[in-house]
């Protein structure tokens, strides 16, 4: 009897162990490495904006000393260039003390804004040194924009392809790239509609890579049949008579994201989404017009995740970062301070069922690094050893560091 227990435990133990996989519960942030400097890079890069209704130039410094920014509020570091060694520490830092596991960065493959590209190959050896995790987020138009680029639509498609496979070689079979049960999801952006690939097309440009799942806006989720793996939330779209979302607006495009199914998808992976605000009109809805999602002092956040965290979804995504442009970050800035870092990691403590563990002013640390490597005043010595006590969550130490500067 002993021994069939034993042998009975045995043979259960990588189920329950798989199990655990699966149901591991994961914070992504939705990451873009557009922003460039002229102190950097030689040139700006989106913190600018050339549309007659909302020109913004940062070479104009206001008299309260801030830059003419394409954005709604102001980053506590100022304009910054993605590529910056330094900057990358700071946001990395903030984001593993915020309680988030990892990034999902838009890829508009190599061809298509290649600086943006070059910024994330810029980024990819700091995911290790920080134990973060990459998920991408496949624009699917590096297969057909500009129009005309390729010859007949199975040129296009096969573009796609060779943009997926190279991703796949770089990206998603390193150890850095995050799991979802079991599988590796790529999510897609669809942006030009009448260009847009269909299910057919889809299942095409991705037969060849098995370990994939592609996740989709639920809107071509709910049709695409055995091409999607699951589905994401994205902002929560606009009332189109006011271009305007509403607590109750937002409230109820998520819950009709939670019961629109597609009966082809077999273990579906739910990519909730929190979202703090939206407010576009600094590059005026990038030509057409600004759109609002007001922030409510917070409510929306926590509406967002309250909601994430009642439907158990498999994956959160914090919808943004630091996209400035359309006012959906919660990266530090002047209006917010560090309102929406505090309120992550509470709920993200939630989500993951563990406890809160970084005290509120260890999220003011990171800042007074990067200032002090800006200086160069600091020893580099000190401020690697603050950098690893933060990353170590050591936060008494890293707090006697911080004195010292």
């Amino acid at each position: 009897m002993k021994f069939k227990i034993l042998f009975c435990l045995a043979f259960m133990l990588p189920i329950f162990l798989a199990g655990d996989v699966f149901a591991q519960k994961d914070v992504y942030a939705h990451f873009v490495t557009w922003f460039k400097t002229k102190e950097f890079s030689g040139k700006w890069e989106m913190w600018n904006s050339d549309y007659n209704e909302s020109p913004h130039n940062p070479d104009i410094i206001f008299p309260n000393g801030k830059r003419d920014l394409a954005v709604t509020s102001h980053p506590l570091t100022g304009p910054y260039d993605t590529s910056d060694p330094d900057i990358i520490e700071y946001q990395f830092l903030l984001i593993r003390l915020s309680g988030i596991d990892g990034i999902i960065v838009d890829w508009d493959g190599r061809r298509i804004n290649k600086y943006r590209h070059n910024a994330l190959m810029t980024i990819l050896p700091f995911l290790e040194k920080y134990n973060m995790k990459l998920i991408m987020c496949f624009e699917e138009w590096c297969g057909y924009w500009p129009r005309g680029t390729f010859a007949d639509r199975q040129s296009e498609i096969q573009a796609a392809k060779d943009e997926l496979r190279w991703m796949t070689e770089t990206f998603i079979n390193k150890p850095f790239y995050g799991t979802v049960k079991g599988k590796k999801p790529v999510l897609v952006f669809r942006k030009i509609p009448d260009k847009w690939f269909n299910p057919a097309e889809w299942m095409e440009i991705a037969k060849d890579f098995n370990d994939i799942q592609l996740i989709f806006d639920v809107d071509a989720y709910r049709n695409f049949g055995t091409a999607a793996g699951g589905k994401y939330f994205w902002v929560g779209s606009f009332d189109p008579k006011t271009n305007n979302s509403s607590l109750d607006f937002c409230k109820n495009v998520y819950s009709d994201f939670f019961r629109i199914k597609n009966p082809a998808v077999k273990n579906e992976k739910i990519f909730g989404g929190v979202a703090p605000g939206f407010d576009d009109t600094p590059v005026w809805g990038w030509g057409s017009t600004g759109r609002k999602a007001p922030r409510y002092e917070g409510k929306r956040f926590d509406l967002t995740w309250q909601m994430s965290i009642d439907n158990n979804v498999d994956v959160v995504q914090v919808i943004t970062w630091n996209d400035w442009n359309e006012g959906t970050q919660i990266e530090p800035c002047d209006m917010y301070g560090y309102d929406y870092l505090e309120m992550n990691k509470k709920y993200s403590a939630m989500y993951k069922g563990i406890k809160d563990d970084v005290p509120n002013d260890a999220l003011k640390i990171p800042l007074k690094l990067y200032n002090a490597r800006k200086q160069g005043k600091a020893d580099k010595t000190l401020l690697d050893e603050l950098s690893k006590s933060l990353l170590e969550k050591n936060f008494d130490r890293a707090s006697q560091l911080a004195e010292r500067m």
